[in-house]
């Protein structure tokens, strides 16, 4: 055995035991963020379905199902997707080979596995379990290997984890689900050797006893690390407002939510995508939605389905300007932006951005279908940052870059305390040079290691009185703006509760009350047929007898169930199915000594002038009514004239004749009158337009009583009928109440009348009826021969009354 042997076995078993230790500690991270996520899921199947599905027949398999959703979302975390394929029996439905698939980025489970990661190499490097027998440090190279052996292991693992898959047989159909992709593998060792290297790069770093070695960088490693620096700065002030953010999301989240527990799980699973996506819209970003069968949406601060999200943008500014004032104090100070290193930042922060909007933060189910063999077609949901937003926020790095130039020598005059805590802050960043003295009135800058001949920090220069008045000027020019902007977020708050749901239904309830109809059809369509847009005229409310009282208007917390259907409900029921914010607002009305409701649906749209809110109401105010009259005649309701159909149905109560006339208004009470004649007296009852009930729904609103002038015109005209009847040489004139038979053909019969009937005419309807009449006849036969007979006149029939002309008709 060679002398050196011994060291070489111990070394490698440092490093197994160590590459052993950090896997473990990983797998076991990964295996718990699996277990969360599945009791995640399946509080969120559960709340979405409170029915379920039956449960395994027994307890052996439903803990064998529950392992399979454990290891199928602990390598979710990795991979990014899941894959569904679905079958049923005898081929009915299926999806296609690519099956469904969910592209998901579980970003807590990912983060809490790489911090347990940092955490488990930090604490073996600091326990010295990689070094050698002799306690000698191997250096870079061990920490490589060990980290490379243990980020390969768990890949591995990983691929073990998620081959088998899952599969779910029930009645009648089959479905697969796996969680193996091609990025499993390498996804999961890369992150595990960053998080492992990185954390024992930290414990070599701090280890006791050992001074920091400070190699000499090349001018491309300094520039490479300062840009390093402040990338870090910048984006940890944006880790900070995001997690704000974040936190009031998931508050409101819980707070909105119907079961606050089961929602809390679901929340904190999601909670980075709900911290960049809340970033995203502070930095006036947008996030796209698409959907199949409907046109893409895009939800920014501006959209009216998410009010107050531009309060988000406060912490955006906040943390921009603060990592502007510790990357700018690192800087040395120059009389112009360093054009030559602008872009840096910008780039870097367009790059990051590029990798989280295109890759861990949209949420997409791809797929297709297909039944028989024939395509079902493309399936395609997705939640995704717009494509713009890398750009956007390389825009706002840049505003960080020309910020980080402009503040720092004005915030040493202003605030030169706060100043000089930045730069002992951003010295403790660098750990390059010593933090400013507490207390100190100057700010010397923190200078980056351009170079190697980069002069000591100078002190601030002073200014006189002149310009430091100017610079007190300023500032309080900066605080009154900043009231200024305070007070314009108030008053733009308190202008949009004058705007609101309930204000803008008030201005459409008023304007019905006070008979404008014309400002009501502007705020609302009525949505009825043209030919019944004169039933909501300023001239149909102008003649209302009785127009509605406003008593309250309130909104609803819940929707409200629309009522059946029928010819008495409203004519445009309540819209659902908007993507956009909806309010349900109950109207509270008098009308003719009762107090009714009525619950309109108001949509918000978008807003006027970027921030002043807009509402609609989807639901018009109007209803369906009907006027029934005894005779088809003419009548008028309010202001328009109707012809009503013939009688031809009959009232409820009393099984009267009646002629129904539909139509559509404003709720009011209109009057209803009938056609003045000298032939009838007319009684009239007003309609009631409104949620109608049965205690105020006329049985005839006209109801016609024929005068002793119809009497005499109607046996006037009977007469001269029965004349011109008598008048025909047929045995059986057409359309006539008499008539006989004689044999043979061509033989003339001669009329008379020897007694002409009664008449009598109807209450109820436009009918009357003859009795008692006689009427004669005599024939002439071939032969010579005359026969004489008789017929009586009986019979029924109907009048028509044309200003003062009234004919008759025979049945």
């Amino acid at each position: 055995m060679t002398p050196t042997s011994t060291p070489t076995s111990t070394v490698d078993k440092n490093l197994i035991t160590s590459s052993a230790l950090h896997t473990g500690a990983c797998a076991v991270a990964a295996l718990f963020s699996g277990a969360g996520l599945s009791s995640a899921s399946a509080l969120l199947l559960s709340d979405l379905g409170p029915g379920g599905q039956p449960g395994p027949s027994n307890a052996a398999s439903g803990f064998e199902l529950l392992w399979q959703f454990i290891l199928l979302f602990t390598a979710l975390p990795f991979s990014g997707q899941l894959r569904l394929g679905v079958e049923s029996v005898g081929g009915m439905s299926l999806t296609d080979d690519s099956g469904l698939t969910l592209g998901l980025w579980p970003l807590a489970s990912l983060a809490f596995v790489l911090a347990v990661s940092l955490a488990t190499a930090y604490g073996l490097e600091r326990r010295g379990v990689d070094r050698g027998s002799r306690g000698v440090d191997r250096g870079r190279r061990g920490r490589l290997a060990a980290t490379a052996v243990s980020s390969g292991t768990f890949a591995v693992l990983l691929l073990c984890v998620a081959a088998p898959g899952l599969r779910l047989d029930t009645a009648g159909a089959a479905a697969t689900v796996t969680a193996l992709s091609p990025a499993l593998a390498p996804v999961a060792f890369t992150s595990v050797f960053l998080s492992g290297w990185l954390g024992r790069s930290l414990a070599a770093r701090g280890r006791p006893g050992r001074a920091p070695q400070t190699p000499l960088l090349g001018s491309w490693a300094r520039e490479l690390r300062l840009l390093g620096t402040e990338l870090g700065i910048y984006t940890g002030m944006l880790a900070v407002a995001g997690t704000l953010l974040g936190i009031v999301a998931m508050i409101l989240g819980v707070a909105q939510s119907e079961s606050p527990w089961t929602s809390m799980p679901v929340l904190l699973a999601a909670a980075p995508h709900l911290a960049l996506t809340t970033l995203i819209l502070g930095h006036l970003g947008a996030i796209a939605v698409s959907i199949p069968f409907g046109p893409s949406t895009v939800a920014s601060v501006f959209s009216p389905e998410l009010p107050y999200t531009w309060l988000g943008l406060l912490p955006v500014v906040a943390a921009t300007v603060a990592s502007a004032v510790l990357i700018g104090v690192g800087r040395p100070e120059t009389r112009f932006p360093q054009w030559s290193s602008l872009w840096r930042l910008p780039a870097a922060a367009f790059l990051v951005w590029t990798v989280l909007t295109s890759v861990l933060l949209p949420v997409a189910l791809t797929g297709s279908a297909s039944a028989l063999g024939f395509s079902l077609g493309d399936l395609t949901i997705s939640v995704r940052p717009a494509f713009w937003t890398p750009a956007l926020f390389a825009i706002w790095a840049l505003a960080v870059e020309l910020l980080a130039w402009a503040l720092p020598s004005r915030l040493a005059i202003i605030a030169p305390r706060l100043c000089s805590r930045s730069v002992g802050l951003r010295a403790l960043l660098d750990r390059g040079h010593a933090p400013a003295a507490a207390g100190s009135e100057t700010c010397p800058r923190v200078f980056a290691q351009s170079s190697a001949s980069t002069p000591p920090a100078p002190t601030a220069r002073q200014l006189g009185a002149t310009a430091r008045r100017r610079l007190r000027r300023a500032g309080a020019a900066l605080a009154i703006t900043g009231v200024i902007f305070a007070a314009a977020a108030i008053s733009v708050t308190a202008v949009n509760d004058q705007r609101g749901a309930i204000a803008e239904t008030r201005r459409y309830v008023q304007a019905i009350a006070d008979g404008n109809a014309s400002l009501a059809g502007e705020l609302v369509d009525p949505d009825i047929e043209s030919a019944q847009r004169q039933f909501v005229s300023d001239e149909m409310l102008a003649a209302a007898t009785e127009r509605i009282i406003v008593l309250d208007i309130i909104e609803l917390e819940a929707a409200t169930t629309p009522a059946a259907e029928g010819w008495l409900t409203p004519s445009t029921p309540a819209a659902v199915g908007s993507t956009r914010e909806t309010r349900n607002v109950q109207v509270t009305y008098r009308l003719g000594g009762t107090t009714e409701t009525a619950v309109l649906v108001v949509e918000r749209v978008d807003n006027e002038f970027l921030v002043l809110e807009h509402w609609r109401i989807l639901t018009p105010l109007v209803f369906a009514s009907a006027v029934g009259t005894s005779h088809a005649m003419d009548l008028t309701i309010g202001s328009v004239t109707v012809n009503p159909d013939p009688v031809d149905s009959r009232t409820w109560e009393g099984s009267q004749p009646v002629s129904w006339v539909q139509f559509d208004a404003y709720p009011a009470i209109y009057p209803v009158t009938g056609a003045t004649s000298e032939f009838y007296s007319t009684s009239n009852q007003p309609v009631r337009v409104s949620t109608v009930e049965d205690d105020h729904a006329a049985d005839r609103n006209v109801v016609y009583t024929p005068t002793e002038a119809l009497q005499s015109a109607a046996e006037s005209a009977v007469t001269a009928k029965i004349d011109e009847c008598a008048s025909s040489t047929d045995a059986a004139p057409v359309g006539c109440p008499f008539s006989t038979y004689v044999y043979g053909a061509n033989r003339s019969v001669d009329w008379s009348i020897a007694m002409y009937p009664t008449v009598t005419v109807s209450d109820t309807s436009d009918s009357f009826e003859i009795e008692g009449g006689i009427a004669t006849y005599a024939t002439t036969g071939e032969s010579g021969r005359t026969t004489k007979g008789s017929d009586t006149i009986w019979e029924q029939g109907t009048f028509t009354v044309d200003g003062e002309k009234v004919t008759v008709e025979f049945r």
